[in-house]
């Protein structure tokens, strides 16, 4: 049951870029002139989806044993009793996403980042509402057998990041009954899965020309010689004006600010706004629970730090025009721009209650979280990263876990739950310095 919640949840990161690297390597072109058709190719793409995630898979029922026998379950064996669960209620939530990779890239307002924050939140809610129809005879399965051999116990199941102090107790699991209707629930997902993998041959063309939408226009005329127009200017060359040296780091910096908040929409104007407004409104105790959506909003603005020049092909041009180290200050000084422009609203409301140690932690949060971002985008070169690890710790202070809430975003009575602001500053610094490792470690390869 673990494995189908978290193997989906991630490994949709993992495969959701084939159809987008047949584009921008213009295999597709090939392809859209062979003879292979839409509803073949969105099969293959999406079987070799499941190959990937099927492979996942198989490494979790190879660790099962070994995690049975460290922790002295039991040191009897029986992997066909160990394995079936897998084949039965894994495997088939993992052509879900195999299928929902597919779709997710044939549609433009999917196939970005937009995509991948939708999936984080849409499949937990999708495999929550769907324990009690597929794993209900399981659970209570569970339930039954903890009631009878530790009477009184809680019986309360919980799949996610859970913590709980003191060692885990264990009891006897009598198995499960595997009947003809759970093998058919699992092979119809397993069939519907394959189905919606192929639904987007109906609309997706983009490798075959003859499918795109064109305005047809009538060729115009040639249009006569003219004569020859003299120039409008008879003055001759000029001199050039000497070079000047050094570099504007504010308008370096503000550049970084417009293009990278350039690329973002009218409605994420509005709804940080609306975010703004409800900072503004809420109780001083309830700011931090805003912060922590106003600060959910550049998400895909902060994933770019790092990786933007390599996805435009810029980056030897960048390189050579502007120093590492000051690119890197003014990349990290945009990503601090950009949330002190999502989180004004959640510091304007902490400065007028004189809440000293919340905007501490929020200087702390609008320093680290840029940091983090520019040093997975230097690494990874791909936005995908840093949303799916920023999603989780957003996830993870909303169920407040204290450890990673870098923003202050949590409160017991007047202190903060988590990090001190001068450790996040501390962490925020260590970021910077790995990221200029980084850099300074692939520019000597070169």
């Amino acid at each position: 049951m673990i494995g189908s919640l978290w193997l989906p949840l991630f490994g949709f990161y993992v495969v959701r870029s084939s159809i987008a690297r047949d584009i921008s390597t213009g295999v597709g072109e090939v392809l859209s002139a062979s003879p292979l058709r839409m509803p073949m190719y969105l099969l293959g793409k999406y079987l070799s989806n499941v190959a990937v995630l099927a492979a996942m898979a198989a490494a979790l029922a190879l660790i099962a044993p070994v995690m049975q026998l460290l922790r002295g379950e039991s040191t009897s064996l029986d992997m066909t009793a160990l394995w079936l669960p897998i084949v039965l209620f894994c495997l088939p939530v993992l052509t879900v996403a195999a299928a929902a990779a597919v779709v997710f890239e044939t549609v433009p307002l999917l196939r970005g980042g937009a995509g991948n924050i939708l999936w984080f939140f849409v499949y937990p809610s999708m495999f929550l509402a769907g324990i009690p129809l597929v794993y209900g005879s399981v659970t209570a399965g569970f339930q039954a057998d903890l009631a009878a051999q530790h009477p009184g116990m809680d019986d309360e199941i919980s799949i996610g990041l859970t913590a709980e102090p003191g060692a885990l107790g264990q009891f006897t699991w009598s198995g499960m009954d595997i009947d003809t209707t759970l093998v058919a629930a699992s092979a119809g997902l397993i069939a519907a899965s394959t189905l919606v993998a192929i639904l987007p041959s109906l609309w997706f063309g983009r490798f075959d020309p003859s499918r795109r939408q064109r305005t047809l226009s009538h060729p115009s005329a040639v249009p006569a010689t003219e004569p020859p127009v003299a120039p409008a200017f008879s003055q001759g060359p000029r001199a050039l004006s000497s070079a000047e040296r050094g570099q504007s780091f504010p308008g370096l910096l503000l550049g970084e600010v417009r293009i990278h908040l350039g690329s973002v929409s009218r409605w994420w104007w509005l709804t940080l706004a609306i975010v703004t407004i409800a900072a503004l409104a809420v109780p001083p105790d309830r700011v931090g629970t805003v912060l922590l959506f106003a600060w959910l909003l550049p998400v895909l603005v902060w994933s770019r730090l790092g990786t933007l020049t390599y996805e435009q092909g810029v980056a030897p041009l960048v390189q050579c025009g502007v120093s590492p180290r000051i690119r890197l200050v003014a990349e990290w000084g945009a990503g601090v721009l950009i949330a002190v422009i999502a989180g004004v609203g959640p510091l304007v409301k902490m400065l007028l209650a004189a809440d000293a140690t919340g905007v501490a932690a929020w200087v702390a949060g609008a320093t680290v979280i840029p940091a983090l971002a520019l040093l997975i985008g230097s690494i990874g070169r791909s936005a995908r990263v840093f949303q799916a690890v920023y999603l989780v710790i957003w996830y993870a202070v909303l169920n407040g876990v204290a450890a990673v809430d870098v923003m202050g975003a949590l409160r017991t009575d007047e202190s903060l739950a988590g990090p001190s602001p001068l450790l996040s500053f501390g962490v925020g610094a260590a970021l910077i310095a790995a990221t200029a490792l980084v850099q300074e470690i692939r520019h000597a390869r070169r």
